[in-house]
C-alpha cells in the first residue's frame, strides 16, 4: 500500500481498535445483565452504536471484510433485542466470537489484507443461527441503530477509551492539553527573549544595579514554566489503568467457563493514571498472577460450599496512589498459599527451609521453575509464571510482595513508579566516572571505614544495621579504570532487588535528583547492568544502573584478594 493509504489505515486502526475492545467489554456486561438481571437494553444500544461506528469507518476505508462482520454482529444484536434473556444466553458466544474476529481483523489491516475467508465464515454462521431463531419483531438488516442514551457509562465510553488506551508509538492528546502546552511554550519564549536582551546589554558593558534582581526573576519564571511544561508532558504519557484492567474481564470469564467455577472479577481504582509504557508491559505479569489465582487459589464450588463460602469466587484488581507511587493489588478469596506444599517443594529442590521465616517461604514462589502443581495443565505445573512477574516488575523499577491467609485468600502487591521516563536517582562517582541509581532500589547510602569491611572466603561483606551484606567494588564491577582498593572507598550504597541485597563501594555521593531516562542506543543495548542514560548539567551523559542486574552480579562476584604489595587481582566481569 502507498504511504498515504498506509497512514489512513493506521489512523483507522488507532480510532477503531479501542471501540472494538469496548464493545467486547460491553458484551460481557450484557451477558451478566442477561444472567443476573440489569439494564440489558441500554447496554445493547451501546454495543450497536459501537458496531455501527466500526462498520461506517471500515466502509469508508474500503475494508469490506471488517464492514461485513460488524454488520452481521449488528443484525444479530437486533435479533437479541426482542428475545427473552434466557434465550439470548444460549447464543452469546456468537457475539463474543464475532467481536474477537473483529478485533483481529482490525489489527491485521495494518500488515496487509484482512482475511475474507474468516469473515465470510462468521457471516454465514451468524446468519444460520439467526435463521434458526424465532422471528423477531425487528427485521434484521433494516433495523435502525438507535441513538445511545445520555448515560455516559455506556455510550460515552467509546470516546473515553479511544483517548485513554495505550498503543504503540501513538497517544491521543486532548485539545485542552495542547493549548496549555502552547501557552507554556509561549511563556518560555518570552523568558528567552528577556534573557537575550539582558545578555546583549551586559555584553556591551551596560550594567545596572537591578540586573541581578532582573535575572533572578527571569530564571525563577523560566524554572516555574519548565516545571509546568514537564508536568503537562508527563500527563500526556499517562493513561487510566482501567484500560489494562478491563482486558481481564473476558479472560476471567473464559477461565471461569473452562473450569466450571463461577468467578467474578472486581475492579477498583481504575481511574489511577499510570505511564502508558508501564501499562503495556504489565499485561503479561498480571495474566500470570490471575492464572495463578485461578489454578492454585480458588477452590472448587463443592470446597467453597463446605467451607461456608459463596459459590462464586472473586478476584479483585485494584490500584491506588501511595507516596507518589502506584500500588497494584491482585487479590482472591480462595484457600491461600499452601505453606506445607511450598516447603516440601523447596526441600525437593535442595533448599534448606529450617532457617527461613514464614515470609521467606512465601517468597519462594517467585523462584524460577518453582511450582507446587502436581499435574501439568494449561494453567499451572510448568514452573514458569511468577518468576517472570517478579522480573518484569523489577525491570520497571518496582517490587512485588505476597500476603496470604489460610482459607481467606492471597494478595499480590505490586509497588510501581508512576512513570518510567522520569525517575529520582542517586548520583554517585567511582574513580573518574559518574553513575545514577534509581532510588526505588536504594535502602541506604552511608559512610564507611575499613573496619566495616570483612572478607570471608573471598566474599567481601559490609557491616550494615547489625548485619553483614555482600558487597563489591563499584570501580571493578562497572569497568572503571581506577586502581583504588575496595577498603579505600569511603561510601557504600546499599541496594535491594527482590529479596536480594548488595552493597556498592563508591568514592563520592552527589545526592538525589530527578533525571529524565533516555533509552540506550541499539548498539549499546547489550550492555549489562545499564538500564539507560540521563544528561546532567553541562551536557554530561551519565549511565543509569540496572540495579536488578547489579545486585545479581554482586551476589555472584568473588572479592579480590588483598595482596601484600597492594596489587589487586580482580575477578569481576565488566560490560
Amino acid at each position: 500500500m502507498d504511504d498515504l493509504f498506509a497512514s489512513l489505515v493506521k489512523d483507522f486502526v488507532d480510532e477503531t481498535k479501542p471501540i472494538a475492545h469496548e464493545v467486547s467489554s460491553l458484551l460481557l456486561k450484557l451477558e451478566n445483565a442477561w444472567t443476573v438481571g440489569g439494564d440489558a437494553p441500554s447496554v445493547l444500544r451501546g454495543i450497536r452504536s459501537g458496531l455501527h461506528t466500526i462498520k461506517g469507518n471500515a466502509a469508508m476505508m474500503g475494508l469490506a471484510p471488517i464492514e461485513q462482520v460488524a454488520h452481521a454482529l449488528e443484525d444479530f444484536c437486533a435479533l437479541c433485542a426482542d428475545r427473552p434473556a434466557a434465550e439470548n444466553l444460549a447464543d452469546v458466544q456468537v457475539l463474543l466470537d464475532g467481536c474477537d474476529l473483529l478485533s483481529r481483523s482490525i489489527e491485521s489491516a495494518l500488515v496487509g489484507e484482512v482475511d475474507r475467508i474468516l469473515s465470510d465464515a462468521f457471516v454465514r454462521r451468524a446468519r444460520e443461527v439467526g435463521e434458526a431463531l424465532p422471528a423477531s419483531r425487528t427485521s434484521p438488516g433494516t433495523a435502525p441503530v438507535q441513538e445511545p442514551p445520555a448515560d455516559r457509562d455506556v455510550a460515552g465510553s467509546f470516546s473515553t477509551v479511544a483517548d485513554g488506551s495505550e498503543r504503540s508509538g501513538n497517544a491521543r492528546i486532548a485539545d485542552r492539553d495542547v493549548d496549555e502546552l502552547l501557552e507554556l511554550a509561549g511563556e518560555t519564549i518570552v523568558g528567552q527573549t528577556e534573557l537575550l536582551r539582558l545578555h546583549g546589554r551586559l555584553a556591551r558593558g551596560q550594567v545596572e544595579a537591578s540586573d541581578v534582581a532582573l535575572m533572578d526573576r527571569i530564571l525563577t519564571d523560566l524554572g516555574r514554566t519548565t516545571r509546568q511544561m514537564r508536568h503537562q508532558l508527563l500527563r500526556v504519557r499517562l493513561a487510566p489503568i482501567a484500560t489494562l484492567f478491563r482486558r481481564f474481564t473476558r479472560y476471567v470469564r473464559d477461565l471461569s467457563r473452562e473450569r466450571g467455577q463461577p468467578i467474578e472479577l472486581l475492579i477498583e481504582g481504575g481511574e489511577t493514571a499510570v505511564d502508558r509504557a508501564i501499562i503495556s508491559r504489565l499485561f503479561e505479569p498480571l495474566v500470570h498472577v490471575v492464572r495463578n489465582s485461578v489454578a492454585h487459589g480458588i477452590e472448587s464450588p463443592a470446597e467453597r460450599t463446605s467451607a461456608g463460602k459463596p459459590t462464586r469466587a472473586q478476584i479483585l484488581l485494584s490500584a491506588r496512589m501511595r507516596e507518589g507511587r502506584v500500588i497494584v493489588c491482585i487479590a482472591d478469596d480462595g484457600r491461600g498459599l499452601d505453606m506445607e506444599a511450598i516447603a516440601a517443594k523447596a526441600k525437593g529442590l535442595g533448599i534448606d527451609t529450617s532457617k527461613l521465616t514464614h515470609k521467606d517461604i512465601q517468597r519462594l514462589i517467585f523462584r524460577a521453575g518453582f511450582s507446587t502443581a502436581s499435574v501439568v495443565t494449561n494453567l499451572a505445573g510448568r514452573g514458569v509464571g511468577l518468576d517472570v512477574v517478579a522480573s518484569v516488575v523489577q525491570d520497571l523499577g518496582g517490587s512485588i510482595d505476597v500476603r496470604s491467609a489460610a482459607g481467606r485468600g492471597t494478595v499480590f502487591v505490586l509497588d510501581l513508579p508512576v512513570t518510567v521516563s522520569l525517575q529520582k536517582a542517586l548520583i554517585f562517582g567511582v574513580d573518574s566516572e559518574t553513575f545514577a541509581a534509581p532510588t526505588g532500589f536504594i535502602l541506604d547510602a552511608i559512610e564507611i571505614r575499613e573496619r566495616d569491611l570483612q572478607a570471608i572466603d573471598r566474599v567481601l561483606l559490609v557491616s550494615w544495621r547489625g548485619d553483614f551484606v555482600r558487597s563489591a567494588d563499584a570501580g571493578r564491577l562497572l569497568g572503571c579504570q581506577g586502581l583504588a582498593q575496595p577498603w579505600t572507598r569511603p561510601y557504600a550504597v546499599v541496594l535491594q532487588a527482590g529479596n536480594k541485597r548488595g552493597v556498592l563501594l563508591v568514592d563520592w555521593l552527589s545526592g538525589v535528583q530527578e533525571v529524565v531516562v533516555k533509552p540506550l542506543d541499539e548498539t549499546l543495548a547489550g550492555c549489562r547492568m545499564v538500564a539507560g542514560v540521563t544528561v546532567l548539567g553541562q551536557g554530561r551523559v551519565v549511565p543509569i544502573l540496572d540495579c536488578v542486574q547489579v545486585v545479581r552480579r554482586i551476589s555472584s562476584a568473588s572479592a579480590p584478594e588483598r595482596a601484600i604489595k597492594g596489587r589487586l587481582e580482580t575477578h569481576y566481569d565488566v560490560f
